[in-house]
């Protein structure tokens, strides 16, 4: 017989299953079609107990979307934490994230819904994180010589602005030729501030 839930427990299960139910009704449906009815009508949950916990469906939708930006987080981590160069752990970073724009589960949720109902403030919260690592990442490969920027802070934001318009360009389409194209073209935006006296991949290839 299995031990009694705590109520600390219960309210966490409860949490987690109205987290589950409503970010898949997100990413279907789209925040005005998603009824807060339709998130805890086959969860045996009360629209009090939903209430208790997120305040109401705003407060719902916000705590989906920062969980998103945490998976979206980790997955590129696991995109660039076997590569041993800093280089490419940029570029493989940024066109990690771009990958991100086309899956189903992230795609509408992140790109499409979140920036029509969250203010920017909120998102550039939720951000922070990513921000942070893209940001580490260009300071580091700056140290290490192998990039040129005026400052690497202000050129970390222009890298994140870039990605941002572009995962929201590849996310309108399922052609994964506009992500190739996406990943192509941040990876020149990143290569034409390359050191000089570094080749690029393209210079390394015509020499083969």
């Amino acid at each position: 017989m299995s031990a009694k839930l705590t109520k600390a427990e219960q309210t966490q299960r409860t949490r987690r299953a109205i987290l589950d139910r409503a970010r898949h009704l997100f990413a279907t449906k789209g925040y005005a079609a998603a009824g807060t009815e339709e998130m805890i009508g086959e969860l045996g949950i009360t629209r009090g107990a939903l209430y208790h916990q997120f305040n109401d469906k705003l407060g719902v939708f916000k705590a989906v979307v920062a969980e998103a930006y945490s998976d979206m987080a980790n997955y590129i981590s696991t995109k660039v934490q076997p590569l041993d160069d800093p280089w490419e752990q940029l570029v493989i970073g940024c066109q990690a994230f771009l990958e991100i724009a086309q899956q189903e589960g992230l795609r509408r949720l992140v790109f499409i819904e979140a920036p029509a109902v969250l203010a920017a403030d909120t998102l550039v919260e939720f951000d922070q994180y990513g921000f942070g690592l893209l940001y580490e990442s260009i300071q580091r490969v700056v140290d290490e010589g192998k990039l040129n920027t005026i400052d690497p802070e202000g050129f970390a934001h222009l890298v994140n602005g870039s990605l941002n318009e572009l995962a929201a360009w590849v996310a309108q389409s399922d052609d994964p030729e506009r992500l190739k194209t996406a990943q192509r073209l941040v990876e020149t935006l990143l290569t034409r501030h390359q050191n000089s006296i570094l080749r690029t991949p393209f210079e390394k290839k015509n020499d083969r």
